[in-house]
């Protein structure tokens, strides 16, 4: 009996031994199974899991001024991550000798450049790093590409006679920089707190973004991506360059004379547009309002978007309008009484009591009476409007500007079945109207281009691999937008308003400027015109007698120290006039003759050669054709011999010799940072010219003085 029951425990424990390794060799079958047959089916689902697809941005276009100076460009900007895993010789988390003896210069070096850490501070955080063999650590964010070519050099991110070094990552984050700050910001672009790009960034988005990119990037531990060598990387393809029309130099003096009169006016805001007027091509546009903290910032392009009543600018259209249909002339005689006029229940007042009860329309324009004006569109058109109408749609007042910006702002002008009976009366002097500044600013151009109306544009040309693949050209939107009587006699209106009108603060001996002040009352929505809200304005060109450029200035709201068109943004008209003026050697009326007789030559060295060219054409100097970018000078008797000054890309330049404004300009645009001492020509250089350029690199120049 006791015989059977241990045969039958031996039996149960044989039994139970054979379970437990069939159960072992069922397990070891199984992984045996997974790794060989289905690995590579769950190491794909894990890979699938850890390893995938990301977008890489493509460098954003340049955007440039019209002689190709940077106004927008993309410098790369770099988070520095270490990985103190990846390539580091031993295990078990034990300090090599090659790491303490590199550390404390690291550390050193680390707060030396950056100026947030002491040297003990860095050193600590590498080695709580080293120790802990932490993978991707991010040392620091935002750093340049001099700061980030710079680090691989340095002890433990180079690689050492023993093969040593911990992994230093650079992970590129493009930057947007404008090389001129806020300089026409809002014309440019920028993406504003809504995540929408304006301005020019918006308007060529899809030209200047490019095309994106792929690279692979694996999830390691913390939810970090790097990236990983892979067959299905794509490289992203650059944007395109936008050119604009813009000159840095006037845009400058626009912004600066504009900021000045807001300040001493207490405005809420204002714009300028200067524009040349054979082509249309804006060469300045400056836009600044008040912000809730005081400030003037460019958040709003005023000129382009926002239409508001015109006041007393908008007489000059009437008056073109009334001479179209040959119901008036310069010598035709309007009543103005003693200054006031009622139509219907509605009363017209001019600011000062006439000079006599009757005026001549090129007086009444002269001394900008609102009577006039409104008298003599209401004996004409009252009962006709279609026909003021119809010729305001020629003057180009009823349509948005299709200009290379978003949001151009709609006139406000009703068709003439909706007017009512005092309609034409005050739209006559600038009411019951609203137009852009820029609207008005082309109606003005087209008088000082002999009546010939182009349209504004501020784009001319989209290059991709310095290949232009867009281009804008003049465009005339009316050959004939009156006739040539007409613009004659609006030309000796505007001339007598500065001679002898409400603009003579503005008369000159050297600078002859044509235009019109306004200063008009504006509406404040629903509350209409019961709070005195003022603006005014300036539109004109100038040299008077052979116009080159119009330019308007409009000031909203300026609630000290006047608020009439003349004082307030005449004085702006005035100042960007003279610099203008300053700058454009073809507006002096005669060429420096002694330096004729003397037979001097001036010899300018290292230059634009379009500008040489232009310099020694004033001077009635000879010199050979060029087709390159920058040139040299050779004096050959009564001429000057061009000789062509090549730029290689890829070493920096010698500027010395050259204008401040060449060399910042080649060195900017090849992607140095530059500071300047002095003033004058360039006489030496920190970084010697045939050394290797670095994109982000900084160099000084020294001027004459």
């Amino acid at each position: 009996m006791a015989g059977n029951k241990k045969k039958e425990i031996l039996l149960r424990a044989n039994l139970g031994f054979l379970f437990i390794c069939l159960l072992g060799m069922s397990i070891i079958g199984r992984a045996f199974y997974i790794q060989t047959v289905q690995g590579p089916y769950y190491r794909s689902l894990a890979d699938s899991l850890t390893i995938f697809p990301k977008k890489i941005m493509a460098e954003r276009g340049n955007i440039y001024s019209e002689d190709g100076r940077l106004l927008a460009t993309t410098l790369p900007s770099f988070d520095i991550r270490v990985d103190f895993k990846g390539t580091t010789p031993y295990s078990d988390n034990v300090v090599p000798e090659q790491f303490n003896r590199g550390v404390d210069s690291l550390a050193l070096l680390l707060s030396q450049m950056f100026h947030d850490k002491t040297q003990q501070q860095y050193r600590n955080e590498l080695v709580r790093e080293e120790n802990n063999q932490t993978r991707y650590y991010l040392l620091k964010r935002g750093v340049n590409l001099e700061q980030m070519l710079a680090m691989k050099h340095w002890p433990l991110f180079r690689e050492s006679h023993d093969h040593f070094r911990i992994g230093m990552v650079a992970v590129e984050n493009d930057k947007r920089l404008m090389p001129f700050d806020g300089l026409a910001q809002r014309t440019i672009g920028f993406t504003n707190t809504d995540g929408k790009r304006v301005g020019l960034e918006g308007q060529y988005d899809d030209e200047l973004r490019g095309t994106q990119g792929q690279v692979m990037v694996q999830k390691i531990a913390g939810g970090v991506t790097i990236p990983i060598d892979s067959k299905e990387e794509i490289a992203s393809q650059p944007g395109k360059d936008v050119y604009t029309t813009i000159d840095v130099d006037l845009q400058d003096v626009a912004e600066d004379a504009l900021l000045h009169a807001l300040q001493l006016h207490q405005a809420e805001h204002g714009c300028v547009v200067l524009m040349e007027v054979k082509t249309g091509k804006i060469k300045a546009i400056a836009n600044l309002g008040l912000t809730k903290d005081s400030a003037y910032a460019e958040t709003f392009n005023y000129a382009v978007g926002e239409a508001t009543e015109p006041g007393s600018t908008f007489k000059l259209a009437t008056a073109a309008s009334v001479m179209e249909d040959g119901l008036a002339n310069n010598n035709t005689l309007i009543e103005v009484g003693d200054g006031v006029a009622k139509f219907y229940n509605l009363t017209v007042k001019d600011h000062e009591a006439p000079e006599t009860p009757q005026l001549t329309l090129k007086r009444a324009i002269e001394v900008s009476s609102n009577v006039a004006m409104a008298n003599l569109a209401y004996k004409h058109y009252a009962s006709a409007p279609e026909k003021f109408y119809k010729n305001l749609e020629a003057f180009g007042f009823t349509k948005p500007i299709d200009i290379e910006l978003p949001g151009a702002g709609t006139p406000v002008l009703a068709e003439p079945k909706k007017w009512s009976g005092v309609s034409a009366a005050f739209i006559a002097h600038g009411y019951e109207v609203q137009v852009t500044p820029l609207h008005t600013l082309m109606f003005y151009n087209a008088i000082a281009n002999g009546g010939k109306l182009v349209k504004p544009y501020i784009v001319q040309k989209v290059k991709e691999y310095n290949t232009t693949v867009d281009s804008t050209s003049t465009t005339v939107l009316n050959e004939k937008m009156c006739s040539p009587q007409t613009v004659k006699q609006l030309r000796e209106i505007l001339d007598g308003v500065v001679q002898n009108g409400t603009a003579m603060n503005l008369k000159t001996e050297y600078l002859h400027v044509a235009g019109k002040t306004g200063t008009a009352v504006i509406a404040q929505g629903n509350h209409g015109y019961k709070k005195r809200v003022y603006q005014a304005s300036f539109c004109g060109y100038f040299p008077s007698k052979d116009p080159q450029y119009s330019m308007i200035v409009v000031i909203n709201s300026p609630s000290v120290n006047g608020y009439y068109g003349n004082v307030v943004a005449g004085s702006i008209f005035k100042e960007v006039a003279d610099k203008v003026y300053s700058l454009t050697l073809n507006m002096h009326p005669a060429i420096n003759k002694q330096l004729q007789a003397e037979n001097n030559i001036p010899v300018i060295h290292c230059a634009d050669t379009k500008d040489l060219k232009g310099i020694y054409k004033f001077f009635g100097i000879n010199t050979n054709d060029l087709s390159t970018e920058w040139a040299n000078t050779n004096p050959t008797g009564k001429s000057i011999s061009l000789v062509s000054l090549e730029v290689d890309n890829g070493v920096v330049p010698n500027v010395t010799g050259m204008s401040m404004k060449d060399a910042v300009y080649m060195l900017e645009s090849m992607g140095m940072k530059v500071n300047i001492i002095g003033k004058g020509q360039v006489v030496r250089q920190s970084v010697p010219p045939g050394d290797k350029l670095n994109k982000g690199e900084q160099i000084i120049i020294v001027l004459t003085s």
